[in-house]
């Protein structure tokens, strides 16, 4: 198997079937189920009540089953697997739907034709690049070594700001438009309520938001992001505390570190409009690169 395919090990799946499978998840997930067409996943998040992500997940029509019956099968990180099922659950009172865990295993490609049944990744139709997902029942015999380090799709969301799973998106803390989720294709404030809606409506509307995740790079030949704390990953322009950043990965190609970082909001409009300024973390310079589809940013209405 090539460099362009590779195994998610921290990436699980569940199922949610039965008549009401879309009707149920709708009212809960802040994307629309109803729309889902075959091969392509979206993106979609369970929020708290108050309009905070607990669980970033990818949804997409279950193409291993075709029946009457509907059946989605639910992407999600394998850290929150206890929590997810336990609150989806939870939401399930009538027990109208089946939710149960499967075995597939997580392949991503940037190879369209790797496979008939690959889910078309729409968090990346904005970018240059495709970004396929397969889900296999059996392990393939090219199965790739699960020691592989997945640099080049990690490398690739943090260039275009994808953040993906709970060490990159903090239960409960953080809200869906400060990760651009609906940027992204992943909250459809047209279908009805969901968990949460009424306090994204309204900052959505009022362009309440205060920070964003954005794309940085830098260079540090020193550098370590894994062994930072909290109170070291501040991110500072002149003496100003501006933000912080959020996960960092080194590219040995160029020598270059990406990543992705919380910045406020009020500080990025001065990055907007001077495409060269740049700020400090750990002793390096660090630029932002804002992708087309975050511009122009919101403003308070």
């Amino acid at each position: 198997m090539s460099q362009e395919n590779l195994y998610l090990e921290n990436r699980k799946v569940l199922t949610v079937s039965g008549f009401n499978s879309i009707d149920f998840l709708n009212n809960i997930l802040t994307s629309d189920i109803s729309k889902l067409t075959p091969l392509e996943t979206i993106p979609a998040a369970l929020l708290s009540p108050q309009g905070k992500v607990l669980y970033d997940i990818l949804v997409s029509l279950d193409f291993l089953k075709y029946s009457e019956e509907k059946s989605i099968l639910i992407e999600y990180d394998l850290l929150c697997e206890d929590e997810l099922i336990k609150k989806l659950n939870m939401y399930n009172l009538r027990k109208e739907v089946q939710i149960e865990k499967t075995n597939y295993y997580v392949f991503v490609s940037i190879n369209p034709k790797w496979s008939e049944n690959s889910l078309r990744d729409k968090r990346f139709s904005n970018t240059n690049i495709n970004i396929n997902r397969i889900y296999y029942k059996e392990r393939p015999i090219n199965f790739l070594d699960k020691s592989c380090r997945s640099n080049w799709y990690d490398l690739i969301r943090y260039k275009n700001c994808i953040p993906e799973g709970t060490k990159e998106i903090e239960i409960n803390t953080t809200l869906p438009m400060e990760i651009n989720l609906d940027l992204l294709g992943g909250i459809s404030f047209e279908k009805g309520c969901f968990i949460g809606q009424e306090v994204n409506a309204r900052i959505k509307y009022k362009g309440l938001v205060k920070r964003k995740y954005v794309p940085i790079h830098f260079k540090n030949k020193n550098f370590s992001f894994s062994n930072l704390n909290k109170t070291e990953n501040k991110i500072f322009l002149k003496t100003h505390n501006i933000g912080e950043v959020i996960a960092s990965l080194l590219n040995k190609e160029d020598d270059i570190w990406y990543g992705i970082a919380k910045i406020k909001l009020s500080q990025l409009y001065l990055f907007e409009e001077n495409n060269k300024l740049e700020c400090d973390f750990c002793g390096s310079k660090i630029k932002i690169n804002f992708p087309s589809y975050m511009l122009p940013l919101p403003r308070k209405i």
